[in-house]
C-alpha cells in the first residue's frame, strides 16, 4: 500500500533561495512515515511509551532531484518494501504534475526498549502495511563507511532540544549538525544527495566530535564519542552502484 499525503510546509523549511532544505526533506519523509504507521494501528509513540517497542532508523539515503520552491504544491508518498531480510521504507516527493522531486529510503530495526535489543517484527505487523515490491531507487550503493582518519575534527554541541522521544539525538539533527560543519562550497553548490548511517545513539551530555574530509566526489563526516564512531554522514557522493 502506497500512502500519499499533501505536504504542508513551514517558512523555516526553506533556505535563502526559497528552496526546501535537506533537513526539512528528511523531516517530511519521517513525519509521513509516522502518519502512515498510525493508519495501520502502529503509532511509534504508542509502541514506545505503552508497548516498550521502538522503530530505530539504521540508515538513510536521499536524493534531491529538484528542491521544491516555497509555496509550491507537492505530495509525499511512502510504503514498506516487501523485503524479508530487513524492514525498508521507501519514499517519494512529487510535484502536482507528478514530477519526482526527491527520493528516500530508510532501513529500520525494531528494538525492545526493556533490554535495548533488536527483535524481529511479527508477520502480522508487517502485513498490516501491505508491502509493495517497488523501490524508490533502482540501484544499490556500497556500504557507507567512516572517512579515513586524519581529517579535520571539531567538538559538537549536543542540545537538549535535539533529543527525540527515545532520549537519543534525533536522526535529523545528525544531518543538520554535519551540514553546519560542511565546507562553504558545499552549501553554495547545493546538496544533491546524502546518506546517513547510525551506529550507536548519541545522548544529551555526550562529548562528541565531528571528523570530516572529502570523500568520493563529495564530503563526509563521522560523529565520534571517544574512539567510537556513532554515525556517518556523506553528502553528494559520486559512487558506482553495485
Amino acid at each position: 500500500m502506497i500512502y500519499t499525503i499533501p505536504v504542508a510546509t513551514r517558512v523555516e523549511d526553506f533556505d535563502q533561495r526559497g528552496r526546501l532544505t535537506p533537513t526539512a526533506l528528511l523531516s517530511i519523509f519521517e513525519n509521513t512515515a509516522v502518519r502512515h504507521a498510525g493508519t495501520v494501528g502502529y503509532s511509534p509513540m504508542d509502541d514506545s511509551l505503552r508497548n516498550g517497542m521502538a522503530w530505530v532508523i539504521t540508515n538513510w539515503r536521499a536524493e534531491l532531484c529538484r528542491a521544491p520552491a516555497y509555496d509550491e504544491a507537492f505530495t509525499a508518498s511512502t510504503w514498506l518494501c516487501d523485503n524479508p531480510r530487513q524492514a525498508t521504507r521507501e519514499m517519494l516527493l512529487q510535484s502536482a504534475s507528478g514530477e519526482v522531486l526527491a527520493r528516500g529510503q530508510a532501513k529500520l530495526a525494531l528494538v525492545d526498549r526493556s533490554c535495548n535489543r533488536p527483535c524481529l517484527p511479527t508477520p502480522e505487523r508487517l502485513a498490516a502495511y501491505q508491502p509493495e515490491r517497488r523501490t524508490a531507487f533502482a540501484d544499490r550503493l556500497p556500504r557507507l563507511r567512516p572517512p579515513a582518519a586524519g581529517g579535520e575534527a571539531a567538538p559538537v554541541q549536543l542540545r537538549r532540544s535535539d533529543m527525540d522521544y527515545n532520549g537519543h539525538l534525533h536522526n535529523t539533527a545528525y544531518l543538520s549538525l554535519a551540514l553546519d560543519a560542511a565546507p562553504p562550497g558545499l552549501a553554495q553548490g547545493g546538496v544533491r544527495s546524502f546518506r546517513i548511517s547510525y551506529r550507536s545513539p548519541l545522548r544529551f551530555g555526550d562529548e562528541a566530535m565531528l571528523q570530516s574530509c572529502p570523500l568520493a566526489g563529495g564530503w563526509a563526516a563521522s560523529f565520534l564519542r571517544g574512539g567510537e564512531v556513532c554515525a556517518v554522514v556523506a553528502v553528494n557522493e559520486q559512487l558506482k552502484p553495485l
